[in-house]
């Protein structure tokens, strides 16, 4: 990074260490604007309450110190208007083990948003401390922890046996309209009874690390078990109407009597009990898309962005999860695959071709693939300073291990995997 990056970071983000790093390096956060800020606790450990399991009127039994976060975010306007700063709280929810919180900026201020964040999360690992490490307080050394990194804060706290209150950092979510704000809004308000139905169907809301299938590997949330359906059926459509092999750039393919046959043929097919494949790229396949999520109807996504940890679908493929109807699969190294007709791989049109390839294999893989797909990561540690959570245990599924009847399941993918297999021989391949 250089020192012109590393001013505007900090003038704008709030940039003091790895504890307080921007999301986008791009936008400046003492300007107006709205944030979706998500914060975890340390370890996932369940400080701030426990789910009500009741999905007709979900919530979450607040702790002593869930209440206090609460309440701390709700005074951040008049702490922060006391030092000049117009913001205001739009929403928020304590969840048992993150926080999420909406603020507005009203007016540019004299610091990042970083700054509001880092005094949020002080006020609040204060609070902590008290009820749960009475005494503590006197004993840290501020000073040192605010120029550590993350690996020394680790050794420092280990060393001191203190469990801090926050992982290091936050998300937020820059909101750009209206529409979007309303979204976030819903979203945080439905997270306790999204959190319900995870609990209560764990089967149908799977999260793996990696999952091969043929040779590519892929990150996997949902209803894993879709992929042993004998029967699956690749979505493809067309941009454009094709004549022979020409295409006729005058008339959307969606717009043919041709689609309209195909969607009906694929809709019934789903009916009776196949499982569409797609990264419904196109018009028509993102029609397909929203026919089985109006019609709950078993579907196998594939798309092009990542699954971060943490990651969770939008409203409305997390209500096809709940009914089993739906796995959502993100390729680990889609930009390393072939490139299509000279085109870089990483370009879109490559990906998009390349991500068809995939739905092929996907309707290709044998139902008669193992019973066993593995074992899920096992809950974070309710206790404080609990361990962190471990990876889903290494397990094959297929017998042979020829394309594309080859499934299995691992902690890394492949191209990790074979670096570190290289540097190390006397790891087995």
């Amino acid at each position: 990074m250089t020192n012109d990056w590393y001013t505007y970071w900090k003038e704008r983000g709030g940039l003091l260490n790895s504890a307080h790093r921007p999301h986008s390096v791009w936008q400046n956060y003492s300007a107006r604007g709205i944030y979706l800020i998500t914060i975890v606790t340390y370890n996932r450990a369940r400080l701030f309450g426990e789910l009500n399991n009741d999905p007709s009127a979900p919530s979450v039994v607040l702790t002593k110190l869930g209440q206090s976060v609460a309440d701390q975010w709700l005074q951040t306007p008049a702490i922060q208007s006391a030092r000049g700063r117009h913001i205001r709280v739009l929403g928020h929810q304590v969840m048992p083990d993150h926080f999420h919180g909406i603020l507005q900026v009203d007016e540019p201020m004299d610091v990042g948003l970083g700054f509001i964040i880092r005094d949020f999360k002080a006020a609040c690992t204060r609070i902590y401390r008290s009820l749960y490490l009475p005494g503590l307080a006197d004993s840290l050394d501020r000073d040192r922890l605010a120029r550590s990194s993350r690996k020394q804060r680790e050794e420092y706290y280990a060393s001191n046996g203190i469990t801090p209150l926050f992982e290091d950092n936050y998300d937020d979510t820059i909101c750009y309209r209206q529409g979007q704000l309303d979204n976030i809004i819903r979203y945080v308000q439905d997270n306790p009874r999204r959190a319900i139905m995870r609990a209560l169907h764990p089967d149908l809301f799977q999260r793996r690390q990696q999952i091969t299938i043929g040779d590519m590997d892929f990150a996997a949330y949902g209803n894993i078990f879709l992929l042993r359906r004998p029967w699956k059926e690749q979505v493809f459509c067309h941009r454009w109407k094709m004549n022979g092999d020409q295409r006729d750039y005058n008339t959307p393919y969606e717009m043919t009597d041709t689609f309209r046959q195909q969607r009906d043929q694929l809709l019934q097919a789903a009916k009776d009990g196949a499982v569409l494949v797609t990264p419904g790229i196109s018009k028509g396949e993102q029609q397909l898309v929203k026919d089985c999520m109006e019609n709950a109807l078993p579907l196998i996504h594939i798309q092009k962005e990542p699954m971060p940890n943490g990651w969770n679908p939008e409203k409305r493929r997390h209500q096809l999860c709940e009914m089993g109807q739906l796995l959502i699969l993100s390729p680990w190294a889609l930009d390393e695959m072939q490139s299509v007709n000279d085109v870089p791989v990483t370009a879109d049109y490559s990906r998009f071709h390349n991500m068809n390839t995939l739905a092929a294999q996907i309707c290709a893989l044998s139902p008669s693939v193992s019973a066993s797909f593995g074992t899920p990561a096992p809950p974070v540690s309710a206790k404080f300073g609990g361990s962190s959570p471990s990876l889903p245990v290494s397990a094959k599924f297929g017998g042979s291990g020829q394309s594309p009847d080859r499934l299995k399941t691992d902690s890394q993918p492949r191209h990790k995997r074979e670096k570190k297999t290289q540097n190390n021989p006397s790891v087995a391949s």
